[in-house]
């Protein structure tokens, strides 16, 4: 999902207590992989941007900060945040490193869009589905989903932080300029994800009423 993972890094974070203001230093750095490898991320632009909040950080989705905070979280704490909000493919032990915080375990969008729905309605995990009921040829309803029952998996405080640094075209300005795709002409959180080579691209926005999930 590219950066399209990171609020859900920041939603743990902001759980152990950093906020929107705290600050982190965007600057070249080295983390050391378990195969003894340096691994050093960069960010989208290709340059470095000195201390940073949080909220800029994530606004404009900057690379460095996303990884320095998993790093202070501990790896653990992104799959952890991700089962709660209804993300089942990023259990894989083995396959996990810093990088995933810059989106490299594979989601389904349906599942990610789900966990974007916890933040928009103040914690409560959704359960998706695709179909809704079933009709036979008189027009008699065979089938009907019954939905899960919800339960708080976010304290709502930490949904209303994440969402509203998503809402703020303020915080993105450095990253997408004034007036970008992203400024609506009513309140809504974004973000984007886009992997290596541009090869896929992600949008999950949403409004308190819904939630909306883009993969190209």
């Amino acid at each position: 999902p590219g950066s399209a993972i990171k609020p859900l890094t920041y939603a743990a974070a902001f759980e152990r207590g950093y906020a929107p203001a705290s600050v982190f230093s965007d600057v070249f750095t080295s983390f050391l992989t378990r195969e003894g490898a340096p691994y050093v991320p960069i960010n989208y632009d290709y340059r470095f941007h000195g201390p940073v909040s949080l909220r800029t950080a994530l606004a404009c989705s900057y690379n460095v900060v996303a990884v320095k905070l998993l790093d202070a979280i501990g790896i653990e704490s992104l799959p952890d945040m991700a089962r709660q909000l209804g993300i089942t493919t990023l259990d894989q032990t083995e396959r996990q490193g810093l990088a995933l915080t810059l989106g490299s375990g594979e989601v389904q969008l349906l599942q990610l869009t789900g966990a974007y729905a916890a933040l928009a309605n103040g914690g409560w995990r959704v359960s998706p589905y695709f179909i809704d009921y079933v009709e036979d040829g008189a027009g008699q309803v065979i089938y009907r989903a019954q939905p899960s029952p919800s339960r708080r998996v976010l304290d709502e405080r930490i949904a209303y932080l994440v969402t509203d640094v998503l809402a703020d075209d303020q915080a993105r300005v450095p990253g997408f300029g004034a007036g970008s795709v992203l400024d609506l002409p009513f309140p809504a959180a974004v973000k984007t994800g886009t992997t290596t080579e541009w090869r896929d691209n992600w949008t999950v926005g949403y409004t308190p009423d819904l939630v909306v999930g883009v993969w190209v």
